[in-house]
């Protein structure tokens, strides 16, 4: 399915931007929104820009933000020291980047192999945030912000020098994962884990360093993968849902209108939705250039299959085992099969609207952003 991205406007958000009182505004200054990602990314290309421009406009130019991507303004792992100081007003933050700061983001990060639809992730991710773990807001809180839902990246595959479909060709192979929970799983096929940056892939697959590379298909183009590796297991290992894309400054939060509130909230649903989407669209346009690259797509065996399965069924206790040990939350049984739940979910509600992403951000709006209060959000 093609995903088009055409400008949007939520019909609750233009009653209320059609209601707000401009003489009640939090600053003529303009605001700054930091990511330490490229300004192509997603979640700035599809995420923060459109979001800038869609805040200005219906505040009439009141509320503008200028964007600092690539790491000009903060990097990944000095946001939330940044935003909490006011380096910046909103940021985006990788919250496994921080588990010792967000105990409760990282235990959702170690659940990253369940569901594989980003905009239903992301939709789960949001609402588990906001309505059913006061432990994340509690985090959030202590770290002087306050966050606007989490967005995820697409599927996860594997992008190879060989065709590694199977669980004995995997045997020995360097893989470079995208977390603990991967390195878990890539030690559980007998492969050996590798962490490092994904700006250092190309360079350390291209040296030998490592044969794999757990990423989605974009990451083909993104990170000019496909001239050094040319086949792809397409094995849905989960997406990446602990992505904070709209991460605001609670100084900056405290400074704005109740109205200017709302209009942030409204159109960050909307973003979450674009940026995982904006995932997907990469992957697509990668895949349909595929065979002139010369990039095999490859489907995994069966075997290897089972192995995600069975790894998910071995790996929970060992999430339980360090969600009270690691990051200290007593009960976490209760909170991963809520998460498990809305996933499901979010999955079964978007699958009659897949792709269109007017209804998925309504939706969204609508059941879980909406009933949020943004007078006492963060206090």
């Amino acid at each position: 399915m093609k995903i088009e991205f055409s400008k949007v406007s939520l019909v609750a958000g233009l009653a209320l931007a059609a209601s707000v009182s401009f003489t009640s505004v939090s600053s003529a200054d303009e605001g700054r929104f930091a990511s330490f990602v490229s300004p192509k990314n997603p979640v700035v290309e599809y995420g923060a820009v459109p979001f800038i421009e869609r805040v200005s406009k219906e505040t009439n130019g009141e509320l503008t933000y200028k964007m600092f991507s690539g790491g000009s303004l903060l990097g990944g792992k000095n946001m939330v020291s940044g935003l909490a100081d006011g380096v910046a007003d909103i940021g985006q933050i990788v919250f496994g980047y921080y588990p010792a700061e967000f105990p409760y983001a990282s235990l959702i990060a170690d659940m990253a192999i369940y569901g594989k639809y980003a905009p239903a992730v992301a939709a789960a991710v949001t609402e588990f945030n906001f309505l059913n773990c006061a432990g994340c807001l509690e985090d959030y809180k202590r770290n002087s912000l306050v966050i606007l839902g989490s967005t995820s990246t697409s599927a996860y595959q594997l992008l190879a020098k060989e065709d590694v479909s199977s669980v004995e060709s995997l045997k020995g192979k360097k893989i470079r994962t995208a977390g603990a929970l991967w390195s878990r799983w890539a030690t559980s096929v007998g492969a050996v884990p590798v962490s490092a940056p994904s700006s250092e892939m190309y360079e350390q697959m291209s040296r030998g360093m490592v044969e794999i590379a757990i990423q989605p298909t974009g990451a083909l183009k993104s990170h000019s993968i496909w001239d050094i590796g040319k086949d792809v297991v397409m094995l849905n290992l989960g997406t990446y849902p602990s992505w904070g894309v709209f991460s605001v400054s609670a100084k900056h939060w405290a400074s704005l209108s109740n109205e200017y509130r709302s209009i942030l909230m409204k159109n960050a649903a909307i973003g979450v939705i674009d940026s995982a989407l904006g995932y997907m669209a990469l992957d697509e346009e990668v895949e349909a250039v595929a065979a002139e690259k010369g990039v095999n797509l490859i489907e995994p065996s069966e075997g290897l299959k089972n192995s995600v399965t069975e790894f998910l069924k071995n790996d929970r206790a060992t999430v339980i085992e360090m969600a009270k040990t690691k990051y200290k939350i007593a009960d976490p049984e209760p909170l991963m099969d809520k998460y498990v739940e809305l996933i499901n979910k979010w999955e079964a509600k978007f699958e009659p609207i897949r792709g269109d992403r007017d209804a998925m951000a309504q939706m969204l709006w609508d059941e879980v952003m909406s009933k949020v209060d943004v007078a006492t959000l963060g206090k």
